[in-house]
């Protein structure tokens, strides 16, 4: 799609759906139909970008893989230096990215994907999850320091030295009612699927981004839809993404208080062991998700170290944030995210 011509669309639904609260505002209004359509069709745009002369590796050594959630892109020269030059990160074959932004102001209004993929010299692949109403959540405001958005949307992305084939989104259940009224934002999760054309042989690479405000039943319901959509692929599947994996219910208040009574009364030893390992009991994980994947014949023991892997500030966390008169503790915590 024409960058301007996705630009003026994306204006234009922004600005006729900020002034409804709800979605079901949205479905009740005469015009309602009309807006989710358009949207609907953008939300759906998967975008493409080939590296211009750009030599692949030759494929006969391991596979180096990178997935991060870069939050965005907020920080944008940071994550570009890393992806350039950290010893762990630069020269990977495959990057794999979530919280991806095209044209949101707290990222400078970049294609993060794109310009990411065109300083490391990478083929890409995008796909967005939500069109946002505003400048974002939390510290996002900040970053976009007043200036308004431009195609205001974030997504998904896959970086890769070696050429990329098809393309393909895949929507998950999603709390979309949730996402609109309370994060202002219009939208649903989704996996992007792509084809990478490795010298051995093609493969299919699969990012995605779980819901995080909800109960591990709701991820397992969304892993086993992504499974299902890829059940008939016969080629090597290679899974990453945001899995949300933080084995807490969430959705009321009484699962906030339930949550934040955990992280306050747990050993310190066993809320480590929770965290670390959501995967664990085997045959019966708190986060069932992974029960999904092992029937779908999908392996992770051997590619995580199981290391911390999120430094998250206290008083960012759900729980803490739905408590009424629950201090806010600047000193970080740690935990963790299997991918």
């Amino acid at each position: 799609m024409d960058p301007l011509h996705l630009l003026d669309r994306s204006r234009r639904l922004v600005g006729a759906l900020a002034p409804f609260p709800t979605l079901d505002a949205v479905r009740a209004d005469p015009g309602g139909a009309a807006l989710l359509a358009e949207a609907d069709q953008l939300l759906a745009t998967v975008r493409c970008h080939e590296a211009p002369g750009a030599d692949p590796p030759a494929g006969g050594g391991p596979l180096r893989v990178v997935h991060w959630n870069i939050e965005h892109g907020n920080r944008f020269e940071a994550v570009q230096r890393a992806l350039a030059a950290h010893p762990e990160l630069a020269g990977a074959d495959l990057v794999m990215l979530n919280e991806v932004d095209l044209g949101m102001a707290r990222s400078g209004n970049r294609d993060v994907a794109f310009e990411l993929a065109r300083a490391l010299g990478c083929h890409a692949a995008w796909a967005p999850l939500f069109l946002e109403l505003t400048a974002g959540r939390g510290e996002d405001a900040g970053f976009a320091a007043g200036v308004a958005n431009r195609e205001a949307f974030f997504g998904l992305a896959v970086l890769s030295r070696f050429p990329l084939g098809r393309a393909r989104q895949i929507p998950l259940p999603s709390p979309e009612g949730f996402h609109f009224r309370y994060e202002r934002m219009l939208g649903r999760h989704c996996a992007l699927a792509v084809e990478v054309l490795h010298p051995a042989g093609t493969f299919v690479a699969v990012s995605t981004h779980l819901e995080v405000h909800r109960r591990p039943e709701h991820r397992r319901t969304q892993m086993a839809a992504l499974l299902r959509a890829l059940e008939d692929e016969r080629r090597p599947v290679l899974l990453a993404g945001d899995f949300n994996t933080s084995t807490f219910e969430r959705g009321s208040a009484r699962d906030s208080l339930a949550g934040l009574a955990a992280l306050a009364l747990t050993p310190g030893p066993a809320l480590r062991r929770r965290l670390l390992r959501p995967d664990l009991p085997a045959d019966r994980p708190r986060e069932p998700l992974f029960l999904e994947l092992r029937r779908a014949g999908f392996a992770w023991e051997p590619f995580n170290d199981f290391a911390p892997t999120l430094r998250l500030r206290f008083e960012r966390l759900g729980e803490v944030a739905a408590m009424p008169g629950v201090p806010r503790i600047p000193s970080p915590t740690r935990a963790s995210r299997p991918t």
